[in-house]
C-alpha cells in the first residue's frame, strides 16, 4: 500500500478536492484519473454504478494512482464489503443519523477485532497473494466517510463524530437543506450554522469534515469554517461545460464577423 494512505491524508486535514463519477464507463474513469484531482468519488447511490462495476473502474484509476472513494447506496454490510473487496480506497456512507448507525458502518468496513468485515478481499489483496499484508493495513488505511444529511444527524453529531474508525464527516448539502426546510443551492445562514457544527464536532474528535460545493467561492467560505474535504463538479457537468464553452466561442466568433 501507499506510504501515506488515503485515510491518513483525509485525517490530516490537508485540503483535498475530488469530483464525482456518475457515468458508468471505464473510459470516463480512465479520463478522470488524469485530471490531477486528489480523488474520485464514485457514486453508487444516485447513479448506476453498483459495487461490481468497480471491477472495471479501479484498474483504470489505479493506473494513474487516483484514489477512489466509493459511495454505497445504503448503510449495508454487503455493499460496503463488496466495494472494499474490489479494492476501493474507502467508502462513503449516506444518511448516517445516529451513533448506532455510525458504529454499524465502521464495523462493516473493519476487520476483527475492530469490526466484522469478513476475510476475502479477493482483488484488493491481489487475488490473495498479499492477503495477510492487506488485512494488516486495511483497518487504518481505508477511509470511512459518513454523510451528515438530516436534522436528526445534526442532533447526534457528537455520537457520530466520536465513533472510533470514522475518518471524516461529509455534509450532503442538498439533502441537509431539504431536511432543514431550505431550498437547496444556497449557503443560507442556517445551512452555514449546520456546516460549522459539523466542522466543530469533527475537530473535537480529531477527524476531518467536508462537503460538496457548487462553486470555488463556496469552497473558500467553507474552508474558513474548518472543512477540508471537498467535491466540486463531476463527469456529466464537465462534458456539458466543455461542450457549451466550445459552442459559445464558436458562435461568438462568427457573430463578431
Amino acid at each position: 500500500m501507499a506510504r501515506t494512505s488515503f485515510a491518513e491524508t483525509i485525517r490530516s486535514g490537508k485540503p483535498q478536492i475530488g469530483a464525482w463519477m456518475q457515468i458508468p464507463h471505464v473510459i470516463v474513469a480512465e479520463t478522470l484519473a488524469q485530471t490531477n484531482l486528489d480523488f474520485l468519488l464514485v457514486d453508487g447511490e444516485h447513479s448506476p454504478i453498483p459495487p461490481n462495476a468497480l471491477l472495471q473502474i479501479l484498474p483504470a484509476t489505479e493506473r494513474y494512482g487516483m484514489p477512489v472513494l466509493y459511495r454505497v447506496a445504503w448503510n449495508r454490510i454487503e455493499l460496503i464489503k463488496a466495494a472494499l473487496d474490489h479494492g476501493a480506497n474507502g467508502i462513503m456512507v449516506p444518511m448516517v443519523n445516529s451513533g448506532a448507525e455510525a458504529v454499524e458502518a465502521v464495523a462493516s468496513a473493519k476487520y476483527p477485532p475492530t469490526g466484522k468485515r469478513g476475510s476475502g478481499a479477493w482483488r484488493a489483496s491481489n487475488y490473495y497473494q498479499k492477503d495477510a499484508e492487506y488485512r494488516h493495513d486495511a483497518n487504518s488505511s481505508l477511509a470511512v466517510v459518513l454523510q451528515i444529511e438530516t436534522r436528526e444527524a445534526l442532533k447526534n453529531l457528537d455520537d457520530i463524530a466520536s465513533t472510533p474508525g470514522v475518518d471524516a464527516l461529509f455534509i450532503g448539502p442538498a439533502d441537509l437543506a431539504l431536511s432543514l426546510g431550505i431550498e437547496p443551492g444556497k449557503l443560507t445562514p442556517e445551512l452555514l450554522d449546520a456546516c460549522q457544527a459539523v466542522a466543530n464536532a469533527s475537530k473535537k474528535y480529531g477527524i476531518a469534515s467536508g462537503i460538496d460545493v457548487a462553486s470555488i467561492e463556496y469552497m473558500m467560505r467553507l474552508q474558513v469554517l474548518g472543512l477540508s474535504l471537498f467535491t466540486y463538479g463531476g463527469d456529466s457537468g464537465f462534458v456539458l461545460d466543455g461542450g457549451r464553452a466550445v459552442a459559445k466561442d464558436f458562435h461568438n466568433a462568427f457573430l463578431a464577423k
